[in-house]
């Protein structure tokens, strides 16, 4: 019985521990080319955001994702808005957002990967292809601000 215990214990942890690190992907940048997203070849840290148009706690954390990106600058950081459930135009939002991320286009496929159900989904993926942070369901942009300085250390915020 106990070997049966130790056995389904460390079966139900595997998909905890493979959890930990993050999927490859392709997608559809804004100018129709493919964008591969290697985490076995990163040499930066990378933002995975998953978000909408017509989202409203995307368009609130937004903002806050550009000035962590701003601030580590883009040699040192990438970020990927990869829109997910979409009616409407990512291409535009983004533009007059004035925000600087790359876009993936149509990214259901990814957003089932990462098993990123509603937005923002959002992860941090260090240079050796780890996630070191995901938002949790609810986490307003101050706390997600806090972890993702935390975890790039990058200086407190002023505000």
């Amino acid at each position: 019985m106990r070997a049966l215990l130790v056995m389904l214990f460390c079966f139900l942890a595997m998909p905890a521990l493979a959890a930990d690190r993050a999927e490859a992907w392709e997608g559809k940048g804004a100018d129709g080319k493919t964008i591969r997203f290697d985490p076995a070849h990163r040499t930066k840290p990378a933002i995975l955001l998953f978000w909408a148009t017509w989202c409203p706690y995307c368009e609130r954390l937004m903002p806050t994702l550009q000035t962590i990106y701003d601030e580590a600058g883009k040699n040192h950081l990438d970020v990927y808005a990869i829109d997910i459930k979409e009616d409407g135009d990512p291409v535009k939002t983004l533009r007059e957002r004035k925000l600087g991320f790359t876009l993936i286009l149509d990214g259901d496929a990814i957003a089932d990967q990462y098993a990123v159900k509603g937005t923002p989904g959002l992860f941090l993926v260090d240079a050796s292809g780890k996630v070191i942070y995901h938002r949790s369901g609810g986490d307003a942009p101050e706390k997600v601000e806090a972890a993702l300085r935390e975890k790039l250390r990058l200086p407190a915020s002023a505000h």
